[in-house]
């Protein structure tokens, strides 16, 4: 296997530049994860991995050799599609097998490799099967088979689950992940669903607007957020976001927001932000009824105006500054809203953001 270096990298179609200025670097073995919304080019930064989309300017290199030039036959990389991209007249067997038919390989070794791809999938009992005598999830087993047999250097994703149903995502994240153990492989997977990336990933590059936002291990990700749109991106639901200002309140520097609900102590580098206008960040989870296990936790009083059950537990839907907030409670505190409600909120998880450039603050 093999590391995928990006090194100044830039598209442009004309006058609009999809991609500013990327550098990363993907090690070798690691699993890395490309997500964000759609139109932030994730994708276009696969597809040119594969050389599938030619770079206006910088340096791709694989396996430490400049690829700039090559043809994507030439590069030993595989590419996993959404669409699973099979031959609708072949089985199986032939699908996996046509890529290496085309390198004139024998027929005892390709029959070798599919029958070891196979079982590593578990897809023996499909391979005399066309595509649609197959289920979706069994496509994209041969879609990633017929990637495995080839042993490229890269294995690229995109966006390979999306047309699954939610079940059957699950069920595949996890083969994925377990595939990558087993094959030890370089793999790039681009998706723009959060959990997937949180899940699969060893490190994530989050993108918006052909921007890097931040690179760095799921955990690093969910709990120090370089920025407000990384904050809000990664976490299910979406972090919740109170404007406010640091003021001197009887000499206490403290954040309050806008409609003075949230009166919080400030310290560290926010305690230098007198006057100025900031974005505190709590996610649901990190909002509780009962102040159990919290230290010196922020209390304050709300009306919880409609809830959403999901079992064991759900949300509470309130407002603070006239925009919605949520908290994540157990099942029996979210009945018959709406009702007022003492609320808590856990002072070592609060993430603060500049509120003009979103960067986070401390």
């Amino acid at each position: 296997m093999a590391n995928v270096k990006f090194e100044q990298v830039t598209k442009s179609y004309g006058k609009v530049q999809a991609i500013q200025p990327v550098s990363f670097e993907v090690k070798d073995k690691e699993f890395m994860v490309l997500v964000g919304p759609s139109g932030c080019g994730k994708s276009t930064l696969l597809r040119m991995i594969a050389g599938l989309e030619d770079i206006t300017s910088g340096k791709i290199s694989i396996d430490n050799t400049i690829v700039n030039d090559l043809s994507p036959k030439d590069r030993d990389i595989s590419i996993v599609f959404q669409n699973y991209a099979l031959y609708p007249h072949m089985t199986a067997y032939d699908n996996m097998a046509f890529g290496l038919k085309i390198r004139g390989l024998k027929k005892a070794e390709i029959k070798e490799k599919v029958m070891a791809a196979a079982k590593v999938l578990d897809i023996e009992d499909l391979l005399d099967r066309k595509p649609k005598a197959m289920s979706g999830g069994q496509r994209q087993r041969i879609a990633i088979g017929r990637a495995i047999v080839r042993n490229p250097k890269v294995f690229l994703f995109d966006e390979p689950l999306s047309n699954l149903d939610a079940q059957l995502r699950g069920q595949m994240r996890l083969e994925i992940a377990s595939l990558h153990k087993r094959l030890e492989a370089t793999m790039v997977y681009v998706t723009h669903d959060q959990v997937e990336a949180m899940t699969l990933g060893d490190r994530i590059i989050v993108l918006n607007k052909g921007v890097i936002q931040q690179i760095d291990t799921p955990q690093n990700l969910y709990n120090h957020p370089a920025n407000k749109f990384v904050a809000g991106f990664i976490g299910s639901p979406t972090m919740n976001f109170i404007e406010g200002k640091v003021v001197d309140d009887n000499g206490i520097a403290s954040f309050i927001s806008n409609d003075g609900v949230i009166r919080i102590e400030v310290k560290d580098k926010i305690r230098d932000l007198e006057h100025t206008e900031v974005i505190l960040g709590i996610r649901p989870e990190h909002i509780y009824s009962l102040p159990t296990n919290i230290d010196a936790p922020v209390k304050f009083t709300t009306t919880v105006k409609w809830t959403e059950l999901l079992g064991h537990d759900g949300f509470a839907f309130f407002e603070i500054n006239g925009v919605q907030i949520s908290a994540r409670l157990v099942a029996e505190e979210l009945l018959n809203p709406p009702f007022e409600r003492e609320l808590y909120i856990d002072r070592e998880k609060i993430h603060f953001f500049d509120k003009v450039s979103g960067v986070a603050i401390g």
